[in-house]
């Protein structure tokens, strides 16, 4: 359900976007698109027993626009369903609408409208842009995924989703709060990432070309940065133990107030995230290595068939 209508989207979306992709750029949105997997992976509690984790689609769609942002969330919601089971095959498609191309519009639009508000030129203005837009990037895909589970219960006659009685205020009140998480954690790497590598920004990335040879590669920003990823992934997994690792999320929350049971899974996940601090470090390399090579093979074939399309 819902696959047809992201596949829609997502099409109908890219094929509006005239942005060209320099081949400079693959492995850095490669290399993001494996950190917003690993990110997705430590939930903070907000209270109650209740926990959130980072989205990362504002992060995303700041750092490096909107078109390359809904391509690198698509490849971490498929390798998170078909590797590791999380968010089900069943559910891929709203997942992926939420949160692979309402979650990053958003979060974009909200950027650019509170950038031409507050002032371009002001450093704490962006940052409260920044802040802003990951919060409504949140919420906004909450809400949709809010009206989702409405619409089905009303159209299944209760069978499937949640009544709107419950839904709209459950999913809305836990992910306002998640979003201020999300808006903390993102203005966060936003201002690290503008102090000590503002050519990250793919808007910026027009540097001279690189030096060839492996020592070239080891010192680029994309190797640097997966270290850095993995080294602070490796730092936070004690704290999920620790804080929130017992939690329910704000949908896991939901669809235990209203007393819906999951269904059995469709197909067995080849691999889980761990219950001890080694084996959830294990998975998150191996998901982090999974996207990384899917993201950059996708991104590739997507550039391949622009060329072609120009060159026509």
């Amino acid at each position: 359900m819902g696959i047809a209508e992201f596949v829609i989207v997502l099409g109908a979306v890219l094929l509006l976007t005239r942005k060209s992709l320099n081949e400079k750029d693959l492995p850095r949105v490669a290399i993001l698109s494996a950190g917003i997997f690993v990110a997705q992976m430590v939930n903070f509690p907000i209270g109650g027993g209740t926990t959130g984790h980072l989205i990362g689609a504002a992060l995303f769609a700041i750092l490096v626009g909107p078109m390359l942002a809904m391509i690198g969330m698509t490849v971490v919601l498929i390798i998170q369903a078909l590797m590791f089971g999380d968010g089900g095959i069943t559910a891929f498609g709203l997942n992926a609408l939420n949160m692979a191309i309402i979650a990053p519009l958003a979060g974009w639009g909200v950027y650019s409208l509170m950038d031409e508000i507050l002032g371009k030129g002001l450093k704490s203005a962006r940052i409260i842009s920044v802040g802003i837009a990951a919060w409504a990037s949140v919420f906004l895909a909450a809400c949709a995924a809010a009206a989702e589970l409405a619409v089905s219960y009303a159209i299944s006659g209760g069978d499937f989703g949640i009544a709107a009685t419950v839904s709209i205020p459950a999913m809305l009140g836990y992910h306002a709060v998640i979003g201020v998480g999300e808006a903390i954690i993102t203005c966060g790497v936003v201002a690290y990432v503008w102090h000590v590598s503002p050519e990250f920004f793919i808007r910026a990335m027009r540097s001279s070309e690189p030096a060839p040879g492996w020592m070239h590669v080891a010192r680029s920003i994309p190797v640097k940065a997966a270290f850095a990823i993995l080294f602070v992934f490796a730092l936070l997994v004690p704290l999920y133990f620790l804080y929130s690792s017992e939690g329910a999320d704000g949908l896991e929350r939901t669809i235990s107030e209203a007393g819906v049971e999951e269904g059995e899974q469709v197909l067995a996940a080849p691999f889980s995230y761990g219950e001890t601090y080694f084996g959830m470090f294990f998975a998150g390399l191996l998901g982090f290595v999974a996207v990384a090579m899917l993201a950059l093979s996708v991104l590739r074939i997507f550039r391949r068939e622009q060329t072609k399309s120009r060159g026509r």
